[in-house]
């Protein structure tokens, strides 16, 4: 029998360095056929002549900044089996969309499936990466798919980054729910809908995609405080629609996960002395987050100051003794230290931040 076939649909408001790179990596490291899909959401840099230019894709253009949600719509519309929803500042590695799919299939009941990623919050997240380029991206999920080969795990929300939809699932549900505007939450709207009408939600656990994160809203300047302001209008949204609460992070916790955000592309950039500054910054700011002190272990350990580094980890299992990267950080840090007692090394002093 014949694969159902794949449509991937890419949404894009200007960024348009960010689409090329993305359409790129997809072309580069997608083998299994697809149908590609390239919505302009009315973008003014330069992204609307680039989608026309793409060769074999169709390229939808609106008039106007329709959001995430209104872009996947016009996608859906032409879209064709399978669907991917795929953000624009994404970068991809050889084989993702078999792993993805692979993880979609394993059972009739999934009907949402999300990869693995450097930037997606909840159960999706890997912390403490600092993938330099390309090659570092391929080799990471390369090594990703053979440690975790084949695993699949529920979950009861994706980040809508990166998504594969089930045909008779998508088909079914209809469009995303355009309410949600310029974005937040449409993704978790999705994904309810879905689990109301009986379809599982799965990480294919062997599958990455690196994902910048946030580009979009930066190019509109919905940085800092109106993000902010963005994120808990439709938290609102969503928790009055379907009369359920969800907490919100207060104003420390936000300010650290942007400052460690900003660490991370510091790191990406080659800039260790601003990723530490950054990430004891992140530290201050919400000192009861244990990402924040073991991603600062990474870069000290990086840096050769293997001690410190030690005590970051042992740090962050003090907030979170079930961190799962602080557990094998401090696991290698000791055994590379020769610590056979199993710990990550000596107390350091108040000077280590």
């Amino acid at each position: 029998m014949a694969a159902a076939p794949v449509s991937i649909i890419i949404p894009a408001f200007n960024q348009v360095a960010y689409c090329q790179a993305c359409v790129a990596s997809l072309l580069r490291c997608t083998q299994r056929p697809y149908k590609l899909i390239l919505v302009d959401n009315g973008s003014t840099d330069g992204v609307g002549p680039f989608f026309d230019s793409v060769a074999g894709a169709e390229a939808v253009h609106a008039e106007k900044n329709l959001g995430f949600a209104g872009g996947v719509n016009l996608g859906l519309e032409r879209a064709e089996g399978h669907a991917v929803l795929l953000n624009s500042d994404t970068l991809l590695s050889p084989g993702w969309l078999e792993r993805l799919e692979a993880a979609l299939l394993s059972a009739p009941e999934i009907g949402m499936a999300g990869p693995m990623s450097n930037c997606a919050a909840g159960p999706q997240q890997i912390d403490g990466l600092s993938l330099r380029d390309e090659p570092e991206i391929d080799a990471f999920a390369l090594a990703l798919a053979a440690r975790n080969a084949g695993r699949v795990r529920d979950v009861t929300r994706l980040v809508g980054f990166c998504l594969l939809l089930r045909d008779a699932a998508w088909t079914a549900a209809g469009r995303f729910d355009e309410r949600f505007g310029i974005g937040n939450f449409e993704d978790d709207d999705y994904g309810t809908r879905l689990r109301r009408a009986g379809w599982r939600l799965a990480v294919a656990e062997d599958c990455f995609v690196f994902h910048h994160g946030g580009r979009t809203f930066e190019g509109m300047g919905l940085t800092g405080e109106r993000f902010d302001r963005l994120l808990d209008e439709n938290r609102r949204k969503y928790m009055e629609k379907w009369e359920v609460f969800v907490p919100g992070a207060d104003a420390g916790a936000r300010r650290a996960a942007r400052l460690n955000d900003e660490a991370q592309r510091a790191l990406a950039d080659g800039d260790a002395a601003q990723a530490l500054r950054l990430l004891r910054s992140a530290i201050e700011a919400c000192p009861t987050e244990a990402r924040h002190y073991n991603d600062l272990g990474v870069v000290l350990w990086q840096a050769g100051k293997h001690e410190l580094a030690c005590e970051l980890f042992r740090q962050a299992l003090a907030q979170d003794p079930q961190y799962p990267d602080a557990l094998e950080n401090a696991r290698a840090a000791a055994e590379h230290l020769g610590h056979t007692d199993g710990t990550a090394g000596p107390p350091c002093g108040p000077d280590v931040l």
